[in-house]
């Protein structure tokens, strides 16, 4: 039986609108990828307008855990209750208390089944702990996802092909790491990776997350919002979504020396 008293409470103010909030809470997609460092894995058994379902392995090895996350949208508030697996009984409920258009208040209490008194303290305080964190990320990421919607981040890069830009003597470019090139007003990373240069949009088409830094791993980028991978050379995109590079880049040396960058 849940204890009658949380074991912790945490409240912030994000500096976020509520749409930006409720769109993140709703995205159980974006859990290993964006808190990579707290989760390894998931697998969405049901998702819908009242919350989602969903298998998590924990980082580090722990057992795989089943939480369902109810929203009661009458009340502005949602639990996310561990109903299999670890931590079976543990429910976590969030109030979301929209202040304006860039705040958001949200109170979280933390309900675990029976305890004593020391280790519902120490509970309680690991919780906040991957709470604030857990914020932290998504603050960050519903900032730079309202920035996009603004317009006041650049958008996703369109299909079609430019003139091509010098990028100055091969050697130096590659002696001088990654760099920002813009193309008209959208802009491309250039890096050297795995002994041949690389070129990408800095946009992600699928929720304009940043790929300036992100990982390259077997030929395709990573965005590290929700693990999207996009093929570098064809632009494509994860198997059954839509979105997809629009933009393709490549690197072209020329007899001279010369590094050139290409988008089509």
């Amino acid at each position: 039986m849940t204890a009658p008293e949380p074991v912790a409470v945490y409240e912030r103010r994000v500096a976020a609108n509520t749409e930006r909030v409720w769109e993140n809470v709703l995205d159980w997609e974006h859990l290993p990828a964006l808190h990579a460092g707290s989760f390894a894995a998931i697998v969405c058994e049901d998702a819908g307008d009242w919350g989602w379902r969903a298998r998590i392995s924990p980082r580090g090895g722990g057992d795989e855990l089943t939480v369902e996350l109810s929203i009661d949208w009458s009340d502005s508030s949602y639990h996310s209750r561990t109903v299999a697996g670890r931590g079976v009984g543990t429910d976590i409920f969030t109030r979301v208390t929209g202040i304006d258009a860039q705040r958001t208040d949200v109170r979280v209490e933390f309900f675990v089944p029976e305890h004593d008194a020391a280790s519902g303290a120490k509970l309680g305080d690991g919780f906040v702990s991957l709470y604030t964190a857990l914020w932290d990320e998504d603050e960050a990421m519903m900032q730079g996802r309202q920035a996009f919607l603004d317009g006041s981040a650049p958008g996703v890069a369109r299909a079609g092909e430019r003139e091509r830009v010098s990028l100055g003597p091969a050697e130096r470019l590659r002696e001088d790491g990654p760099r920002i090139v813009e193309v008209g007003a959208e802009p491309f990373r250039v890096r050297w990776h795995e002994g041949t240069f690389v070129a990408h949009t800095t946009v992600c088409p699928h929720w304009g997350g940043p790929l300036a830094d992100a990982e390259i791993e077997a030929s395709q980028i990573v965005c590290p919002w929700h693990g999207y991978r996009f093929d570098l050379e064809s632009g494509a995109g994860p198997a059954g979504q839509a979105c997809r590079l629009l933009a393709r880049a490549r690197v072209e040396v020329d007899r001279a020396g010369e590094a050139w960058l290409l988008v089509t």
